[in-house]
């Protein structure tokens, strides 16, 4: 009588523990499914983005073929696209595996490799503001070097000519910057001498009238203010550093943005890696509890 009362209460016992942690590892599991697919469905937003990145980077790269002084990976935008899109594409694959298949060591090195990033684009951003003078004039160089190459590629001129449309500015510094080409410096025989292309000019307000090509022409004779009623005589890099710094709060906004999702995908990839290793210590647990209790019910029979 007393073996089976025994034998009873190590049932109940038993059984409150078995609840006990059902319930917790419902809790657990709820929470631990909410991580895991939210840090799956982040990661797979930023693999489509990276897809689409490179995409766009292939495409622009072999719609405009080569641009002469501007192929280069520091200049070119398309570049810039297929280096974002490749990271982008690399690292979410570790985060998207990592995360549906519960593997600690993709969400190790997916953790690893964002912390990287969000420190390389702290010490770029801090770079950028110490060095700006320096890029500056490395931008300048690159534009004199296409300022002088203006004609003889007309896919670089499509570009001088769509940045100086876009920025409303003429020349790297300024429009004198146009003095370096052959055909518009003021010793030239050419018609253009002593002028600037048409993307300088200001749009004309009568709406009827077309487009007038030779509008540039002759227009740096006369000096600045006689210049500066027909063409831009802002330089594009001046125009670009203005652009920046009049929105500085919204590029500021997006690159904060940028930081607390990286971050963000950081605490959720730590957080499902706590999460796995306790469920792997508990199923050790209870698997070691079920051998001993396996025992004990034979010692018992007996």
């Amino acid at each position: 009588m007393s073996k089976m009362s025994r034998n009873s209460s190590h049932f109940k016992s038993d059984r409150h523990a078995a609840v006990a942690n059902s319930s917790v590892c419902l809790d657990s599991c709820s929470c631990g499914t909410w991580i895991k697919y939210s840090l799956f469905v982040l990661n797979f937003i930023v693999w489509i983005a990276g897809v689409a990145f490179i995409s766009i980077g292939i495409w622009t790269r072999l719609d405009k073929g080569e641009l002469g002084p501007f192929d280069s990976i520091v200049i070119d935008p398309a570049f810039l696209f297929i280096g974002i899109g490749s990271l982008m594409f690399f690292i979410s694959i570790f985060g998207c595996t990592g995360a549906i298949r519960d593997n600690i060591c993709l969400l190790k090195t997916f953790s690893i490799l964002l912390a990287l990033v969000f420190i390389a684009e702290l010490v770029s951003g801090v770079l950028t503001f110490v060095f700006l003078d320096d890029l500056e004039l490395g931008l300048l160089s690159y534009t004199r070097k296409a300022i002088e190459n203006y004609y003889d590629d007309a896919s670089l001129s499509e570009a001088i000519d769509y940045i100086q449309n876009t920025f409303k500015c003429c020349g790297g510094s300024g429009y004198n910057d146009w003095e370096a080409n052959i055909y518009f410096n003021c010793s030239s025989v050419a018609r253009p001498k002593c002028g600037v292309p048409s993307s300088c000019c200001k749009e004309s307000t009568d709406m009827t009238s077309l487009k007038n090509f030779q509008c540039g022409f002759g227009a740096r004779k006369d000096g600045a203010t006689v210049a500066s009623y027909t063409i831009y005589t802002t330089g594009c890099i001046s125009a670009l550093n203005a652009l920046f710094r009049n929105n500085f709060l919204v590029f500021g906004l997006i690159a904060f943005s940028v930081g607390i999702l990286e971050l963000a995908a950081i605490l959720l990839a730590h957080s499902r890696m706590r999460q796995i290793l306790k469920m792997q210590q508990e199923h050790a647990s209870r698997h070691v509890y079920e051998m001993q209790h396996v025992d004990s019910t034979d010692q018992v029979s007996l």
